[in-house]
């Protein structure tokens, strides 16, 4: 089942747990003024309940442990791997591991969760955007820790519906407009820091069939 004119807001890992973000649900009056239908997902207690709140707490809050949560889902973000790469990042930053800890041996269950744990969560969250209907769209934002996370649920929805249309946008995007950006073949549009006025349009555009397009330069 489709839904030709709804847009689903998406959360994802590894923004901090905490009160209920206010930006989608702006957002969202602001698409539900312009004609559209909105829904908001919140994935991130899908993943707490798998790798527990303590360790999803020091992704997501731990500055020095936060690069570890993109590196979770960058092989599923972008379809790489490599072994080699990964000792060499994990020994580059074995001295932020101390507080992964928690889960016992940091480097083991890092790779447990990207190869077993993260593969479930994208699964899961593709389930719950398509259990409503599939949407004409698909926002995430890019804030702390987040992109990897985006890219790989975005990934993993245009698989599975090639028709759909989906943009990045918010704080964890280059600022600078004078250069194209384009993060990954599968997304459609992107809003940068500073044209967060542009998203309703932009949005609107996209579900009724316009090209593709970056806010503020087309």
């Amino acid at each position: 089942m489709e839904s030709p004119r709804t847009v689903a807001l998406l959360d994802v890992p590894f923004r901090v747990l905490g009160p209920t973000p206010l930006a989608p649900y702006r957002l969202g009056a602001q698409l539900r003024a312009a004609g559209l239908a909105v829904r908001v997902h919140d994935l991130k207690p899908a993943l707490v309940a798998r790798i527990g709140r303590g360790a999803y707490r020091e992704l997501s809050e731990n500055d020095g442990t936060g690069k570890f949560g993109e590196w979770l889902f960058s092989t599923h973000a972008s379809g790489d791997r490599g072994r080699d790469a990964d000792d060499a990042f994990l020994d580059r930053f074995a001295a932020d591991l101390g507080p992964l800890r928690v889960v016992g041996d940091p480097r083991r269950w890092l790779r447990r969760v990207r190869d077993e744990v993260v593969p479930e969560f994208l699964a899961e969250a593709c389930a719950s955007v398509e259990a409503a209907g599939v949407p004409a769209a698909v926002a995430f934002a890019c804030e702390s820790f987040q992109t990897n996370a985006a890219l790989a649920v975005g990934r993993s929805l245009k698989r599975r519906h090639p028709q759909l249309k989906l943009v990045l946008g918010s704080t964890g995007l280059p600022a600078e407009l004078g250069q194209p950006f384009c993060p990954a073949p599968w997304i459609d549009a992107v809003s940068r820091t500073g044209t967060d006025g542009l998203l309703a349009p932009l949005l609107q555009a996209l579900v009724a069939g316009r090209p593709r397009c970056e806010s503020g330069e087309r």
